[in-house]
């Protein structure tokens, strides 16, 4: 498919957000494609491990408490094995989700980089790219969320700025091929200007996202809301577990892999920015053209 979408260009938000379904719109079915097939497995696995934990938590309270939240002094021993499991099953979710998270922006950044070198996406080379650059994309997201973190320490504000700025960390490393330590300083240059554009754009776009979120809840908050009148009219208390429910199971797992998908709007919405943030400060899209013209 022939690259009818023009990146490298100066965006308002209107046209952010439909650049960002056009792009989708257009490449649907290859864009697709290369990512359930390489990032879906990893999605998989991080939702499953995620349910266990809801499964296991649901054990803890049930088995050890007579399901009233308490935990019997006799079961100790076997509450701490539990619990052991339970830690272990919690850490390797975590690191899932961190590879997970990681892989899916690598995935989507490579395939717009394909779009923009090739007109379509290439999934040979999509691939490599991510193989090679999959250390450094794990590094700048522990960067990232340490960076977040300790700036919200200070008073959160901190932190929201720089969760801002250093949202186009992953599309300066795929775009202008920077190492981790450059993308992470010349965000703050990119950014200059433009943080509150930036930052009403990202709020925007994740209103859109959670809102179509939402929608996969919806299940599962109908059976809390039911669960919750039932236990009052019985005049008992609300079970907070659904771990060994297997509908609400299922709704889980869903809307786990639903918001892995809707996750993709939000990466996609980002290079824009960097697009227009690169734009704004070096003109690359307009001297490309201009060279072009003069070939």
């Amino acid at each position: 498919m022939k690259q009818n979408l023009q990146f490298k260009k100066s965006r308002d938000l209107g046209e952010i957000i439909t650049d960002t379904f056009t792009f989708l719109r257009h490449h649907y079915k290859s864009f697709f494609t290369v990512f359930f097939k390489h990032v879906g497995p990893l999605i998989l696995l991080t939702t499953l491990l995620s349910a266990y934990l809801q499964y296991s938590a649901t054990g803890l309270v049930t088995d050890f408490g007579g399901g009233d939240g308490s935990v019997s002094a006799s079961a100790g021993l076997d509450v701490m094995n539990y619990i052991a499991e339970f830690s272990v099953v919690g850490l390797l979710n975590i690191l899932a989700a961190v590879i997970t998270y990681a892989m899916s922006i690598s995935c989507v950044l490579y395939c717009i980089k394909s779009v923009v070198d090739h007109g379509e996406i290439q999934e040979t080379e999509v691939v490599q790219q991510m193989r090679q650059k999959f250390w450094a994309f794990i590094g700048a997201s522990i960067l990232v969320f340490l960076s977040v973190m300790v700036g919200a320490l200070f008073c959160v504000i901190p932190g929201i700025y720089l969760g801002i700025t250093l949202s186009i960390i992953f599309s300066v490393m795929v775009f202008k091929d920077m190492s981790v330590i450059d993308a992470y300083s010349y965000c703050f240059q990119l950014i200059k200007q433009n943080w509150w554009m930036t930052f009403l754009t990202l709020i925007v776009i994740g209103l859109l996202v959670g809102i179509a979120g939402t929608i996969f809840q919806l299940p599962m908050i109908i059976m809390g809301v039911i669960e919750g009148v039932s236990s009052v009219q019985s005049g008992g208390e609300p079970d907070v577990f659904f771990g060994d429910n297997w509908l609400y199971m299922v709704f889980y797992v869903i809307s786990t892999i639903a918001s892995y998908a809707l996750q993709v709007i939000t990466i996609i919405s980002t290079a824009l920015i960097y697009f227009n943030l690169d734009e704004f400060h070096n003109n690359t899209g307009q001297l490309e053209q201009i060279e072009e013209l003069g070939a």
